[in-house]
């Protein structure tokens, strides 16, 4: 069988320590995923040629290419690409960030910019899934009553016998709690 190939994370900071930092931390919050690290965005407009990432954090303030131009750029090359800008000032940028509609993150709010980045990657998960999986079904016999979790129904009921007598149950997760 082959292996699936990790979801790419782009991270590019022009600071060393900045970049290593957030790619340590991103490895270490959401497990399973390749880290490509560039050192300004002339590297990252590179490595998003070439590694096609699915999502890229970016430093607003790189040599040769800016955060923002890159963030264009890239996302001209690959319109699904999920791009978040940080910066150590924020206000600065948040207006031009706004108008192109690019979350921005402060370097010191690194718990934010993590919580973005889990959220990018479960997007990412559930956006792509794997062809070669069939989805399982709750499933009850509208004749008895008995349930299976199956990605397709039986033809007959094991217990009743029924025959093509199958129905989609409601899951007990979608079930909304009350309380008081």
């Amino acid at each position: 069988m082959q292996d699936l190939v990790p979801i790419r994370v782009l991270v590019a900071d022009d600071d060393a320590p900045a970049r290593s930092l957030l790619a340590a931390c991103a490895r270490a919050l959401v497990g399973e995923i390749a880290v490509l690290e560039a050192e300004d965005g002339a590297e990252a407009v590179q490595l998003g040629l070439q590694e096609r990432p699915e999502i890229a954090l970016l430093d607003v303030n790189m040599p040769r290419l800016g955060g923002i131009e890159t963030a264009m750029t890239l996302r001209e090359l690959q319109p699904r690409m999920r791009i978040a800008l940080q910066t150590g000032d924020p206000r600065i940028h948040r207006e031009r960030a706004r108008e192109e509609l690019l979350p921005l993150f402060g370097k010191l709010d690194l718990d934010d910019t993590l919580a973005w980045l889990h959220a990018q990657v479960e997007w990412v998960t559930r956006a792509e899934p794997d062809p070669r999986v069939q989805r399982k079904h709750n499933l009850v016999c509208g004749a008895c009553g008995y349930g299976i979790m199956r990605a397709t129904p039986p033809d007959q009921c094991p217990m009743c016998q029924a025959e093509n007598d199958w129905v989609l149950a409601v899951s007990r997760r979608s079930i909304p709690v009350l309380t008081t």
